[in-house]
């Protein structure tokens, strides 16, 4: 039962995840230009 969590984990969770970063990134650009840069530093690793 712990892996049918596991699978359903990777199958819904990491794809979400890949498309709020994908997308949230330019829409947050447009919306909030002057918080953009604080934001990149922040979030980004060296």
């Amino acid at each position: 039962m712990k892996l049918l969590w596991i699978l359903a984990y990777l199958l819904i969770f990491v794809p979400v995840g890949i498309f709020f970063r994908v997308f949230r990134d330019p829409l947050r650009r447009k919306l909030q230009p002057e918080l953009s840069t604080y934001w990149d530093f922040h979030e980004r690793p060296l």
